[in-house]
């Protein structure tokens, strides 16, 4: 078949050149414009030149309009040509196969799909975006570059995702719906060096929310297991796209607050006076939930199991099939021995804890909490007293520090709410510190003095 040496222009306004087979010019000059293309040139190829373009390909695809193509295409090699299938001509590959294979060969190749060409694609992408960052990064917005690194490290995650399941679960997807999800993933790579993240996000949680209606056929109860796990990571994925959050990472939170302080305090040389007011109770709060990094990682396993059983419960209800709900309920089954057994690691490692502070005479975070409250309540009792006092020689001396008329501040304990506050702060103030001077170590002193103290201000709020 005669071969045609072309120059188009792509929809882009990118100038592509090429070799096209065809019965004539005319069929060449049809087949380009069926691509929308915009022809320049087009000529018939010498056999040399011919030679020069490297090796043949077949391969079959789907254009940006939805329609089959089916063609030839030479290059330097299967992955070269696959690549330029995609960047220029904008195609999603079904297979790319060499032309001089022998057709047993084909059908195995064709078979095979493209899934190899696209992690290779995938890294090269990849590889791409961290220099444009590398270069980039100085030139561009941080607060677009940080939004723009988390949406990579989803869109990573989601492809990882997506190849993994489309290796294990190849041959029991229907290809229609494996043809969809090369489509998505095509579409995702060619997006990851676009400005647009909201597109890209909307992008990739469109490819997982299809994947949770993509039909699955597995028997083997290892590959049901997995088909579950699929789908509860997929909803899990989503909400983290949703939410704005990087996959896997579950924050307590003493994460939230540590991370508040990374972002406000420790990137800044000079702090304004009210971020260090914030920085203040943030600290003293984190002293409260400190939790150990052992029991925080039980914690954050149990909190995951959690959601994968609430997540195959909701499978549960989905599932017409009884053999899947029979899979469905083994892997409930598991996941509740699961949290069954983190709850008691997290109970007895408590109690050991608790044990070791006693021991070693360390504040538990219930104790570092009352004595917060207690060295509060004494500096609000201290300030109480004193602006008392110089309210009542201001106001008694007539002092004309202030001219003729003296300021209604300094009248503000003749009003009858101030009179409860007094002795109500004065009552925790005690209350607290009994605990943590006389009863540290007594558990029975909670249900004593804290409750006296709660009727004690009720009394006073009521009667006094």
């Amino acid at each position: 078949m005669p071969k045609f040496r072309y120059i188009v222009v792509n929809k882009a306004n990118k100038q592509l050149s090429g070799v096209v087979d065809a019965v004539d010019a005319i069929g060449a000059r049809e087949e380009l414009q069926a691509l929308g293309f915009s022809i320049v040139s087009l000529e018939q190829a010498e056999e040399k030149a011919e030679e020069e373009q490297g090796v043949l390909f077949e391969f079959a695809g789907i254009d940006t309009h939805n329609k089959n193509v089916a063609g030839t295409i030479r290059g330097e090699s299967r992955y070269e040509a696959f690549k330029r299938l995609m960047t220029e001509y904008e195609l999603d590959i079904k297979y790319i196969v060499q032309a001089n294979m022998k057709e047993e060969d084909k059908e195995k190749e064709k078979k095979a799909g493209i899934i190899d060409l696209m992690k290779l694609y995938q890294e090269e992408v990849k590889k791409m975006t961290n220099l444009f960052h590398e270069k980039k990064i100085k030139n561009i917005d941080r607060t677009f570059e940080k939004n723009k690194a988390l949406v990579m490290r989803q869109v990573d995650f989601v492809l990882k995702k997506v190849n993994k399941a489309l290796d294990q679960f190849s041959e029991n997807i229907n290809p229609q719906d494996k043809q969809t999800l090369i489509g998505f993933v095509n579409k995702i790579l060619r997006l990851k060096n676009s400005t647009n993240l909201e597109y890209l996000k909307t992008t990739s949680k469109s490819l997982l929310q299809f994947i949770q209606t993509v039909e699955i056929n597995v028997t083997k109860q290892e590959l049901i297991e997995a088909k579950l796990d699929l789908y509860a990571d997929t909803q899990e994925m989503i909400s983290s796209i949703q939410k704005g959050k990087d996959f896997g990472v579950t924050e307590d939170f003493e994460d939230q607050l540590t991370r508040w302080r990374n972002n406000n305090i420790s990137n800044k040389e000079k702090l304004s006076f009210s971020l260090k007011i914030q920085d203040f109770f943030v600290l003293q709060l984190l002293r409260i939930v400190h939790v150990d990094p052992e029991l925080k990682e039980i914690k954050l396993e149990l909190k995951k199991t959690n959601n994968q059983i609430k997540q195959f419960y909701g499978l549960f209800i989905k599932a017409a099939d009884s053999g899947y709900r029979d899979g469905i309920s083994q892997s409930l089954k598991k996941l509740k021995e699961k949290k069954k057994e983190l709850t008691k690691r997290i109970r007895d490692f408590k109690s050991i804890y608790n044990k070791q502070l006693k021991e070693k005479g360390t504040l538990s975070s219930f104790e570092k909490a009352l004595d917060i409250v207690n060295g509060l309540s004494g500096w609000l009792i201290f300030f109480y007293l004193a602006f008392y006092f110089f309210c009542e020689i201001v106001t008694t001396k007539q002092l004309t520090l202030f001219g003729n008329d003296t300021p209604t501040i300094f009248y503000i304990f003749q009003t009858g709410s101030l009179k409860y506050i007094l002795p109500v702060v004065f009552m925790l103030h005690v209350a607290v510190s009994m605990k943590l001077n006389i009863f540290r170590k007594n558990f029975l002193s909670d249900f004593i003095i804290f409750p006296l103290f709660f009727i004690c201000s009720l009394l006073v709020v009521f009667n006094f």
